[in-house]
């Protein structure tokens, strides 16, 4: 059957795009990349490893297959070898082929012999340091190769006497009598001719100067390289495929110039069976299902499962299996804490019970890896992915039993044989009681301190530390189960009162083992009293729900802060960045002396309880002054108002969608009680001047309720038209005057 790739990458991206599309937050930093991808072993095939925050992975290791052709020619170390083709001046290169020592003394290795031996190698070397700063093409947009991913030229070869470098090159070809040397002219030759767009020319000159030559080195797939470019030029795409998928089958270098290349061009024209059914061997042909399997679109073990049925050992099956294998992780192994709000109800590593698509991709990966364990010579790798999957699953006694097949002296294999063998036994504890805890530690207690080998983004906790917090977690152990994976501080992130009752249960816990001791000691470092310090996260709640009397109790412990008077105040002006003098008004609050500036939560809590007790009296304006003024203090600490960072744990009020954002949740808002207190105020209230305070307080606090989102630093939506209306009653009060000056909602209404 004829597949259409374009077809094939539509329907597959339905199924595959939203669990494996790319993307900069779609998983190298948050999860545990605890299977080793490089156990692979083929550098060749490194850069095609997964990651989502670049192209390809990073590969610093891979040697050059150039480096590597010119070192063996050479009769040099690689690094002498990549010194002299990369980093030499062409004015040493001529010296050298001249017989002169070169005035660089990295070229010390450059003696008579190697000079004399190698003239006519130094002589293409000095011209092609000549032509290397002008190879990049010219086209009508700039210095843009369109399939070459390459570095940015001042120059382009369209700046060079083409019929002159020709000469130069063909002259050379044909005095050369060493085919290596002649190989690397005709390369300069194809290249030139497809870099000045003389597309039609490139790939003639490769049939006259390098097919013939027969050779069938890295240098070759170079030349092929550019002109199957060439043949892109022409348009001529499904003749220009072949040939990158040549490159991309054949080449060390050139792998990933291929793919870019080869990528490009599919389109309804080109079709998958036909690359198949033409592939010039069975490693072109698993090439091949290797491309297909590394697309972002497509699920690789399909490919893995079409390649080893002719060749079962075939490298390109175990790098799709190992990015297979790191596709799970990502979905099975999150670096970061779920706050205790247990969407983990089982027992981690898991799948979620909703993720269908998962689970039958994890299936597939393990049944295949499996199979492959009976059919291959070598065992060890199929058997360490085996292990690994079972273990994913948490089939203790099947991955152990694959693990123990593992039989392998490189290093890589047994650091993962030795850190596995410790996750099993970790994860496979039916409860993590005291006994549990000692047998861990005991045995354990390195890991469980540091083993940050596997975590990509190495702030976050040890994958050891989160298999324990989400045990604890399901043991309804909250103090432990959040200490293991965060710093105590790191409650004011997500403050809960009932979590801090747990902690300080816990912190306070007579007789801990030792692996208790150490959550206690790493989740509080650096903290003098602990205890004062949990009464002030509980004060600030406290406050938050009203509760002056209890509040005031938990801040004699500890206070933080000292805050200005004008947190009682009012603002017309919404803007967080302005001085407070300019921004805040403090109608009213000189009538109650015990506020005053710098104030600390003591003072605050405590200046708050008069006013409640002054605002409980029989009516008048001074009971509706002081409930007014609660009022402000609670708008004020809503997200919202001037002082928002107050009951935030902040030390500014700078915009922060999580804190102060229409959906965050994580921190109470206080509107209801600002709500509360002004009608109180305003049953109270006599005076026309205070009343119109009221009212229009009361309208800031409908506007927040009624708004869909927040900017950044200033509210959008217009006050509601009723509060408008009964503000309007106003209209003969100083107040009222004021707020129609300054504020442009109110102004526009009208």
């Amino acid at each position: 059957m004829r597949k259409k790739l374009l077809l094939v990458a539509v329907m597959l991206t339905a199924l595959w795009g939203k669990s494996f599309a790319c993307g900069w937050d779609e998983g190298d930093w948050y999860y545990y990349n605890l299977f080793n991808q490089e156990i692979m072993s083929d550098e060749r095939y490194r850069p095609f490893l997964l990651i989502y925050g670049s192209r390809y992975y990073t590969n610093d290791t891979l040697r050059n297959g150039n480096i590597e052709e010119w070192r063996q020619y050479l009769g040099l170390s690689y690094d002498d070898t990549k010194y002299l083709v990369f980093k030499s001046s062409r004015s040493d290169l001529q010296d050298l082929s001249k017989g002169k020592a070169a005035s660089d003394l990295n070229l010390s290795f450059a003696n008579a012999e190697f000079m004399k031996k190698h003239k006519q190698a130094l002589l293409y070397l000095a011209y092609a340091k000549y032509l290397e700063p002008y190879m990049c093409i010219q086209t009508a947009g700039g210095n843009d190769d369109f399939y070459w991913e390459q570095p940015a030229y001042e120059h382009n070869a369209g700046e060079l006497d083409y019929d002159k470098v020709k000469t130069v090159l063909t002259k050379s070809w044909n005095a050369e009598s060493d085919n290596e040397l002649k190989l690397r002219y005709g390369y300069q030759l194809v290249r030139l001719a497809h870099y000045t767009c003389r597309y039609q020319e490139a790939v003639q000159l490769f049939d006259q100067y390098v097919e013939p030559l027969k050779m069938r080195t890295e240098m070759y797939y170079y030349a092929l390289g550019q002109k199957a470019g060439a043949l892109r030029g022409l348009g001529q795409t499904e003749r220009a495929n072949r040939d990158f998928i040549r490159v991309f089958a054949n080449s060390y270098d050139l792998k990933t110039m291929a793919y870019t290349s080869l990528t490009l061009g599919w389109d309804n024209e080109i079709n998958f069976a036909d690359f198949v059914t033409g592939a010039a061997d069975n490693n072109e042909r698993n090439d091949i299902f290797f491309m297909m399997g590394y697309s972002d679109f497509n699920n690789p073990v399909n490919e893995i499962e079409k390649i080893v049925v002719t060749d079962p050992d075939a490298i390109q099956a175990k790098v799709l299996m190992v990015r297979a294998v790191n596709m799970l992780e990502r979905r099975m192994l999150p670096s970061y804490s779920q706050w205790g709000e247990d969407d983990s109800k089982s027992r981690y590593p898991y799948l979620s019970q909703n993720d269908a698509d998962g689970r039958a991709f994890f299936n597939q990966a393990l049944r295949v890896s499996d199979m492959q364990r009976d059919k291959v010579s070598d065992k060890n790798f199929w058997n360490l992915t085996s292990s690994y999957l079972h273990f994913l699953n948490k089939d203790f006694d099947l991955a152990s039993k694959c693990l123990a097949n593992v039989k392998s002296s490189d290093a890589d294999y047994m650091a993962m044989v030795n850190n596995l063998t410790v996750y099993i036994d970790i994860c496979r504890q039916p409860k993590i009681d005291s006994d549990t805890e000692r047998y861990l530690f005991d045995n354990y207690a390195d890991m469980i301190k540091g083993n940050k080998a596997y975590c990509l983004n190495e702030t976050y906790n040890p994958f050891i530390s989160m298999v324990l917090s989400n045990r604890y977690g399901l043991q309804g152990e909250k103090a432990k189960s959040f200490l293991t994976l965060h710093k105590l501080q790191e409650i004011e992130e997500h403050p809960d009162e009932s979590l801090l009752d747990d902690i300080q249960s816990f912190i306070n816990k007579k007789k801990k083992t030792q692996l208790e001791e150490y959550i206690v000691s790493t989740s509080t470092v650096e903290m003098d009293n602990i205890n004062n310090y949990l009464a002030y996260v509980k004060g600030v709640l406290r406050l938050t729900n009203g509760d002056f009397k209890g509040a005031k109790k938990l801040f004699e412990k500890q206070t933080r802060l000292k805050v200005s008077r004008r947190i009682f105040g009012h603002n017309i002006v919404v803007y967080y960045s302005g001085e407070e003098d300019d921004i805040m008004l403090d109608d009213y609050i000189s009538e109650f002396p015990f506020i005053h500036d710098n104030m600390t939560e003591v003072e605050v809590t405590d200046a708050l309880m008069q006013l409640d007790k002054i605002g409980k009296k029989e009516k008048g304006d001074e009971s509706a002054k002081a409930n007014y003024l609660i009022a402000n203090f609670y708008y004020n600490v809503s997200r919202t108002g001037y002082f928002r960072q107050y009951l935030r744990f902040d030390d500014n009020n700078g915009f922060s969608y999580w804190k102060y954002g229409p959906d965050a949740g994580v921190y109470m808002n206080t509107l209801e009680l600002s709500d509360a207190y002004l009608e109180k105020a305003k049953k109270s209230a006599a005076d026309n001047e205070l009343k119109a305070h009221i009212v229009y307080a009361q309208a800031k606090n409908i506007q927040q309720v009624m708004e869909d989102h927040v900017d950044s630093w200033y509210l959008q939506k217009v006050i509601p038209h009723a509060k408008f209306d009964e503000f309007d009653q106003y209209a003969g009060t100083r107040y009222h005057s004021t707020v129609k000056s300054n504020c442009l909602y109110y102004s526009d209404y009208h």
